[in-house]
C-alpha cells in the first residue's frame, strides 16, 4: 500500500490568536484524529513540532553560512505518514484533520523513508531537519533535490540517526487550503520541502553548528524544529 505524507503548515501568528479553549480542542482532536489512523492501522508515524520560533533556518550564500529564525507565518508544525490506498482515502484522511483557519495541508507521496516512530521514546532531544530546496521550475527542483540526495546519503552521524523521509515532486502532491483542494506544483513559494530527517542533538546549537558543515546548506536549506515529546 503507498504510503504519502500529511504536512501541516500552520500560521503561528495567527494560532496565537486562538483562545485556550479552541487551542485545547485542537490538540484533542489532532490526538484523537492519529488514534483513529493508529486503530485502522494506517498511521506509520507521526509527530508534531516545536514552535518556529525556536527554530532555525540555515543556508549557505556565496560560501558564507547564513542563521536565521524560521519564519513563523508559514512553518510545518506536524507530520503524519500514512498507507492510503488511493488518493481518495488520502484526501479524506486530510479532510478529517481538524486544523485552525488559515492551516494549509498538504499531501505528498513518499519516495523512500526509513523513519523509527519509536525516535522520542528514548532519552534524549530529537530535531527535525527540513530539506529546503529553491528553483524556477520543478525539473530544476528535482535536480537540486537529487544533488542533494546523492551528497548527502552517506553523511549523516550514524549515532544519532533516527531516519528520514524524501517526499515526490511536488506535482504529485495535493493540498488542502481554505477548505478546497488544489493539484500541485506548489512552487510559488520560495522554498519547497524535499523531505525531512532526524537527528538526535542536545540543543538547537550543535544542530545547527552539524547543519551548517552539511552540503545541505550549500544546494538549498536546513529548517531546525525540534520535535514535541508526547
Amino acid at each position: 500500500m503507498p504510503e504519502l505524507m500529511v504536512l501541516v503548515v500552520s500560521n503561528e501568528a495567527r494560532d496565537e490568536e486562538l483562545t485556550p479553549a479552541q487551542t485545547r480542542d485542537l490538540l484533542e482532536g489532532h490526538a484523537s484524529w492519529e488514534r483513529e489512523l493508529r486503530d485502522a492501522s494506517v498511521l506509520v508515524d507521526a509527530e508534531r513540532l516545536r514552535p518556529a520560533s525556536e527554530g532555525r533556518r540555515v543556508r549557505a550564500r556565496a560560501g558564507e553560512v547564513e542563521v536565521e529564525r524560521a519564519p513563523a507565518e508559514e512553518a510545518l508544525s506536524a507530520y503524519a505518514i500514512v498507507r492510503a490506498e488511493g488518493w481518495e482515502q488520502a484526501q479524506e484522511v486530510a479532510r478529517r484533520l481538524p486544523t485552525p483557519p488559515g492551516t494549509v495541508v498538504e499531501v505528498r507521496p513518499v519516495m523512500k523513508r526509513h523513519t523509527r516512530p519509536d525516535k522520542t521514546s528514548q532519552p534524549g532531544r530529537v530535531f527535525a531537519f527540513g530539506v529546503l530546496g529553491s528553483a524556477p521550475n520543478e525539473e530544476a527542483w528535482i535536480e537540486v533535490m537529487d544533488r542533494i540526495d546523492a551528497r548527502t546519503r552517506n553523511g549523516f552521524p550514524g549515532e544519532r540517526w533516527l531516519g528520514g523521509v524524501r517526499l515526490e515532486a511536488p506535482r504529485s502532491g495535493r493540498r488542502r487550503e481554505h477548505g478546497a483542494l488544489f493539484d500541485g506544483p506548489f512552487l510559488e513559494s520560495k522554498e519547497v520541502i524535499g523531505g525531512l530527517f532526524f537527528l538526535r542533538m542536545q540543543s538547537i546549537d550543535e544542530a545547527v553548528a552539524w547543519a551548517a558543515t552539511t552540503p545541505f546548506v550549500e544546494e538549498g536549506a536546513l529548517e531546525i524544529r525540534e520535535v514535541w515529546r508526547s
